[in-house]
């Protein structure tokens, strides 16, 4: 895989603005593998990342700063959370350094393999695309792959194998699918989210409709036919289309979901035939929906029933997905990367079916003030399922400051529902007390797409 006839020549400098994000540390792996020297810069906070850095022995600032950008870089390579205003692009713009965003890299590394596959979805990306991988893996193929989360079967968030397969989670937000032109596609879902980038569901819907759209006549398009909105995404494609799901007009089918503490079991048919019976050991419906995702978008690729058997039993999962942390006084600690309220919503099903009996506890931060105030509602509905909610400030991140719609918010409309079932926590610190204070044997989970899995450490350390 080389990407040097549009990138200048190993071992030439990358610099990596906001190298700790998942996808740019990924892309910094691939880098190094191609004998390139790579710098990077990021906040100093830490981020789950920072152990394949250092085990990379990249040089790592934990600051923005213009004097990071010297002469000897030759490229720059930058997340899309840091427009063209931020200090070092500015830096790196005035020395006519050549710079190249995230999503352009992923698109320039996924363009030289024989076979690329894009998992797209509003939800299950980070699992299917791991689970997508291992079966390739399992079946001899030797894939590249670059996922959202580091998964625990390769100790980072890429796998660097052959050309002949790259395998890749391709978010939506910012229209990244634009820059990519894979051979085959699988949508887990499409359920409307980041309004801050997206103004309407029509806006957020059309993305997906165009990236469907580039699929070459011989491509592959595997949809989830059980949501209305990834079920209409056959139409926009001249590529063969299957379809995944638990109606008869399913080439592949799912039937038998069971979901308990030892994990999900499941039966898929293909066609009228059994093609097996599995078993992933992670309590949840959605990982029999990722599995049969990835099953579906491997269609020819050497996978069969005994390799889904082993992918799928030996599946050790990823990063804040549904993460057993440890226990803390007889509280059982769980992380989970659940941002949205459908996935709220699933994750609850999911612990009550595996902890049955347990008090739950969901210590949440939202994420964005434009998707807490937009689907402030759905979010008070799906966190009054637990049995006792904390609420965290929301976590802004760089692609926003602060808005009108606040935790206090949400804390009030959860209490509407069920009453004085969610409390706010102002810090960390009030977190980790309001949690000691519930019920022994509780089951808690933190969830958020930012830095709440550090509540979970925090309450471990008190042992």
């Amino acid at each position: 895989m080389n990407i040097s006839h549009l990138f200048p020549d190993p071992p030439a400098r990358v610099h990596c603005i906001g190298i700790k994000g998942v996808g740019m540390t990924a892309i910094a792996q691939f880098l190094v593998q191609q004998g390139y020297t790579v710098t990077g810069s990021d906040v100093a906070e830490e981020f789950p990342t920072d152990v394949v850095l250092s085990r990379l022995n990249i040089d790592v600032a934990d600051v923005f700063s213009a004097a990071h950008i010297t002469d000897d870089i030759e490229a720059v390579v930058y997340s899309t959370a840091y427009a063209a205003t931020h200090i070092e692009r500015i830096a790196a713009s005035k020395r006519g350094i050549p710079q190249w965003s995230y999503p352009e890299v992923l698109g320039l590394l996924s363009s030289f393999a024989t076979t690329s596959i894009a998992v797209a979805g509003s939800h299950g990306k980070t699992t299917t695309t791991t689970l997508v991988a291992r079966l390739l893996e399992v079946a001899g193929k030797n894939p590249s792959a670059v996922v959202g989360a580091p998964v625990s079967d390769w100790g980072s968030n890429a796998r660097i194998g052959s050309n002949d397969v790259f395998v890749y989670e391709a978010d939506e937000y910012q229209n990244k699918f634009q820059f990519y032109q894979p051979s085959r596609i699988v949508v887990t879902n499409v359920d409307y989210d980041h309004p801050d980038f997206f103004p309407s569901e029509a806006d957020y819907t059309k993305v997906f409709v165009d990236f469907v759209a580039r699929l070459p006549d011989d491509g592959l398009l595997a949809l989830w036919d059980e949501d209305p909105q990834s079920a209409a995404l056959g139409a926009a494609t001249s590529a063969r289309v299957v379809r995944f799901g638990a109606s008869t007009a399913c080439q592949w089918r799912l039937t038998a979901v069971a979901v308990s503490k030892s994990g999900t079991t499941f039966t898929v048919l293909r066609g009228e035939e059994v093609f097996g019976t599995f078993t992933i050991p992670y309590a949840g419906e959605q990982y029999a929906r990722n599995a049969i995702a990835a099953l579906a978008i491997t269609e020819n690729l050497g996978v069969t029933s005994d390799v889904a058997a082993q992918a799928f039993r030996s599946f050790r999962g990823t990063a804040r997905r549904m993460e057993y942390i440890g226990e803390a006084e007889d509280k059982i600690v769980i992380d989970d990367y659940a941002h949205h309220p459908t996935e709220i919503a699933a994750l609850i099903k999911a612990l009550r079916a595996a902890y049955s009996g347990s008090p739950l506890v969901l210590v949440f931060q939202p994420h964005t003030a434009s998707r807490t105030a937009e689907l402030l509602p759905a979010f008070a509905v799906a966190l009054a399922a637990a049995d006792v909610v904390v609420v965290l400030p929301i976590y802004t991140s760089a692609r926003e400051g602060a808005g009108t719609v606040t935790s206090e918010d949400l804390v009030a409309a959860i209490n509407v529902i069920a009453s004085d079932k969610a409390k706010m926590a102002a810090d960390f610190a009030a977190a980790v007390a309001l949690v000691a204070a519930t019920p022994m044997h509780s089951v808690v989970v933190t969830a958020g797409a930012g830095d709440v899995w550090q509540v979970g450490r925090r309450l471990l350390h008190q042992k």
